[in-house]
């Protein structure tokens, strides 16, 4: 009887500590999935499994640690004290997860020869910020910074750059071959754009996923362009592009012929 009672209130404890752990998670969430990694960079990235995992670990390590230390034997205080103690393990816990998801979340869109790549913060090498443009020299909190790329200075330079790219940091990584996203990179997006109805006519098995796209940007589809949106770990998706080169959309289609 006593192990019963004991049982009955440990889950009430258990439960409510469970919900209170809802509310957090969710406000975590809610900075996670709309300001951090908004579409399509939570889907291209794959975030929400990784925020899934951290999710998983706070939701059941917390109620579960009150299960079973929870008693109605122990003294107010010493209850209070087993619930904060259990409520820093979880945040030290949920902190270091959204951290790393901090660091790794989007944050540098560039136009790379052909086609429009999401850079993560991680990813930027930061000993360069210093060498960016005015106005790019430091990495948005949230929301993603748009940039151009420069072209080479001289042969040695294009030559080294190469070298770069090949260790494994793309020019768009490397924030002293940043341009301002300006009119010159907007005509040279439109320059490598390519209509939208050729794709549509190229993967019909895709045509509905990029007319639904098309109708999300309120635009007809015969005044769309497209370019391939690309990732370090993802390489079909396409940006659909305007008149004036702004990206209106996107659509998990492979956008490379």
């Amino acid at each position: 009887m006593i192990a019963k009672s004991r049982l009955n209130f440990a889950i009430r404890w258990a439960v409510g500590h469970l919900i209170f752990s809802g509310l957090v998670v969710g406000l975590a969430a809610g900075v996670v999935f709309l300001a951090w990694y908004p579409n399509p960079w939570r889907a291209m990235l794959g975030v929400a499994g990784i925020f899934g995992m951290v999710v998983a670990v706070d939701l059941v390590c917390g109620p579960l640690l009150t299960l079973v230390l929870a008693s109605p034997s122990k003294s107010r205080r010493e209850r209070w004290a087993d619930l904060t103690l259990v409520g820093l393990l979880q945040i030290a816990a949920l902190g270091y997860g959204l951290h790393a998801v901090y660091i790794a979340r989007p944050a540098v869109l560039a136009f790379e020869v052909d086609r429009l790549t999401i850079i993560t913060a991680n990813e930027v090498l930061a000993d360069q910020l210093f060498a960016a443009p005015p106005g790019l020299q430091e990495l948005p909190r949230w929301g993603v910074m748009r940039v151009g790329l420069r072209s080479a200075s001289n042969a040695q330079e294009y030559l080294d750059s190469i070298s770069e790219s090949i260790a494994g940091a793309s020019q768009s990584m490397r924030p002293n071959w940043w341009a301002t996203y300006d009119e010159q990179t907007r005509a040279a997006i439109k320059a490598k754009a390519k209509p939208l109805t050729t794709i549509i006519e190229k993967r019909p098995q895709d045509a509905a996923e990029l007319e639904q796209a098309a109708q999300h940007t309120g635009q007809p589809v015969a005044k769309l362009f497209y370019l391939p949106l690309t990732s370090t770990t993802m390489t079909s998706w396409v940006a659909i592009i305007d008149a004036s080169g702004e990206m209106v959309g996107y659509a998990p289609v492979d956008g490379f012929d």
